[in-house]
């Protein structure tokens, strides 16, 4: 079956993520973008997130603006959502971006009610909230958190805002009160070249989203951040400030989770990751892993100069050989701490936003069907290549102190996994057949489907676009 049978009958189709997100959504939407959607909307966080793009060999990481941008000359259009919190400084980089590669946006629809990141806003985030070692979350230091916070308040600054000089005077006044160490003095100095710059992209998107979806128009929704990361939904507090689930990412553009045919859940498999604190009970090196991730001085670069791996810098990102036998020999070894090193260097699991290192473990399916009654039953499995020809590997069924996934970050925080072991398996990114997918690995996705009382519905073999299998 191919993606023509998948979409057969579809006019809107979500990808959001089923984990602690980092699982590859940008591969999906580009994927459904270049070759099904007439419309991609994203309708949740900001620059927190990070969706890398992999088209014809060259890597494209956007923050803000969806990943479909790259079809834009094709009359594509995308929407940065009513439910996002914008960055103006960001969001024009982008842009830049764009221009320099000779790509085009005029089709791009920026929403008058999404929210702005203030300078205030990214002050009091990296204050307060982006050291884990000074007791913060471990956020991203972007500002999304305060930004948020102030739209909930009813004090923040709408994009539309920011066209309006005595509107924009009497909200900055009023944050003063709550920002008291931040200058405002020159914000609106700040904001206006950025402003100017979008103010032919701003739309009621709402309006227009109804529009498309009257006229019939394909839809794409593209989901940031991951269901148990979720203000809602996740691993309270250690969570992002949107609701990043399906009901989180259709109303973010205007839509009722109703009007989605094809929701579709990413799990990365047969390992995970979690950026940032909190539990995560599957993670190789427990409470060791959680600290040395939060510290400073293990990025990419630094494990590889520290593990003794061979590695050039191209286009300002270290590029290695991630079969390097010493890699190999990680992910073989009886040290779980060291194991978890190995996958990440092996699956290149560092922050596309923040450089961070990606705490890695191997898949809760107790996760898995949390998300599954929340986002839905279908799934597409990611970066199971990452870990063709490393040796065995485990899941997870169940964990020893609670029979199902909890949002309480106590009990979740001492859960003992009980896993079950796989034979491994061997390359597989030549695969474009489910039938073609060596024993075990179907054995394992065949027990994760059992299990969660979901259906894997597409399994993705590298990071190019063709490197997808659609199951029969």
């Amino acid at each position: 079956m191919g993606l023509s049978n998948l979409v057969d009958g579809v006019q809107v189709a979500a990808v959001v993520c089923n984990q602690f997100g980092d699982t590859g959504k940008g591969k999906f939407s580009d994927y459904l973008a270049s070759q099904w959607a007439d419309v991609i909307a994203r309708g949740t966080g900001g620059n927190n997130a990070g969706h890398t793009v992999v088209v014809n060999g060259k890597q494209r990481i956007f923050h803000l603006i969806p990943a479909g941008i790259t079809e834009d000359a094709n009359g594509k259009v995308n929407i940065l959502g009513n439910g996002m919190v914008d960055d103006l400084e960001v969001l024009c980089g982008e842009l830049d971006c764009l221009d320099a590669e000779g790509l085009s946006y005029n089709n791009l629809m920026i929403s008058q009610d999404a929210h702005v990141i203030l300078p205030c806003h990214v002050e009091s985030d990296k204050a307060k909230n982006q050291s884990q070692k000074k007791g913060g979350i471990g956020s991203t230091g972007r500002g999304i958190g305060p930004c948020y916070t102030d739209k909930i308040a009813r004090r923040g600054v709408m994009v539309r805002e920011l066209f309006d000089k005595d509107v924009m005077a009497r909200k900055l006044n009023k944050l003063k009160e709550y920002y008291p160490d931040s200058d405002f003095s020159d914000v609106v100095e700040r904001l206006k070249p950025y402003a100017d710059r979008i103010k032919p992209f701003v739309r009621d998107t709402v309006s227009e989203m109804h529009k498309f979806y009257r006229e019939g128009r394909k839809i794409l929704l593209e989901g940031a951040q991951g269901l148990l990361l979720s203000i809602e939904h996740g691993t309270y507090p250690y969570v992002t400030s949107s609701d990043c689930s399906l009901n989180g990412t259709a109303t973010g553009v205007g839509l009722s989770a109703k009007a989605v045919d094809l929701p579709l859940g990413i799990v990365k498999f047969p390992f995970m990751t979690r950026v940032g604190a909190g539990p995560f009970p599957t993670e190789l090196g427990g409470r060791q892993s959680e600290v040395y991730c939060a510290e400073d001085g293990h990025t990419i670069t630094d494990e590889l100069v520290y593990y003794g791996i061979p590695f050039e810098m191209k286009e300002g990102r270290p590029r290695y050989d991630k079969r390097n036998s010493k890699i190999l020999d990680m992910i073989a070894s009886s040290d779980e701490f060291l194991q978890g090193i190995g996958i990440r260097l092996a699956a290149g699991e560092y922050g596309a936003t923040t450089g961070r290192p990606r705490r890695t473990g191997w898949t809760d399916a107790v996760a898995a069907r949390y998300a599954v009654g929340i986002n839905g039953p279908l799934m597409v499995l990611t970066k199971a290549d990452c870990l063709s020809d490393t040796g065995d590997f485990n899941l997870c069924f169940g964990y020893q102190n609670t029979l199902d996934f909890s949002r309480d970050a106590g009990v979740l925080g001492k859960a003992n996994p009980f896993f079950k072991r796989y034979d491994g398996y061997s390359e597989i990114s030549s695969a474009r057949d489910y039938c073609d997918l060596p024993k075990s690995l179907k054995t394992a996705i065949g027990d994760l489907e059992v299990f969660t009382r979901g259906k894997v519905l597409v399994v993705s073999v590298g990071a190019e676009r063709d490197e997808t299998i659609v199951r029969k």
